[in-house]
């Protein structure tokens, strides 16, 4: 990314809602329920977090009484959605990511996991793999170094395609910091 006129990084907007494992003495943690939390890194700022309701009866309805105040006022925008726009978006976002492969116990699973991943350019964090109990239903967990989703997603194709694999590997972005 080039740096804009006022030193923030400059380039495609990557925007996405999903879940996200975050470890339980991070700020973000502390929004529990249904609450929601939102993280917002910044040049000038920094980093802030901002908390509030996200779900339930009375957040809902709050938003849907003051959509219908806005409407009947006529102080919404004619085209709030606009179909053009000058914003290039890129949705292949980078981060760590947390991956659980369901597998079928055997030999050179991890072995194979760790060319498979290096094949997709993904650097492995860390590998967990509790004590086996039963061979035919055993579970290991894969978290990687900073990479692109494009890269975890063909990597979890490929995964799913070996012998070993009982299931889609579950893959979902990691806060790290």
């Amino acid at each position: 990314a080039r740096l804009s006129q006022y030193g923030e990084r400059d380039g495609d907007l990557s925007v996405y809602v999903a879940p996200k494992m975050i470890p339980t003495d991070h700020i973000m943690a502390a929004a529990t329920g249904c609450g929601n939390a939102i993280t917002v890194d910044s040049v000038n700022l920094g980093t802030s977090s901002y908390f509030g309701p996200g779900a339930g009866r009375f957040p809902t309805a709050n938003s849907v009484v003051a959509d219908i105040c806005r409407v009947a006022s006529d102080n919404c925008p004619s085209d709030p959605f606009p179909l053009r726009s000058t914003i290039s978006i890129d949705n292949d976002y980078a981060s760590a990511f947390y991956i659980r492969i369901p597998f079928i116990d055997g030999l050179g699973i991890v072995r194979k996991v760790g060319e498979l991943a290096e094949s997709h350019g993904v650097s492995v964090n860390s590998i967990l793999q509790n004590a086996i109990s039963d061979r035919m239903m055993a579970d290991c967990v894969v978290t990687t170094e900073e990479c692109k989703l494009s890269q975890v997603q063909a990597l979890c194709a490929e995964l799913e395609k070996e012998d070993f694999a009982r299931a889609p590997p579950l893959c979902m972005p990691l806060v790290t910091n």
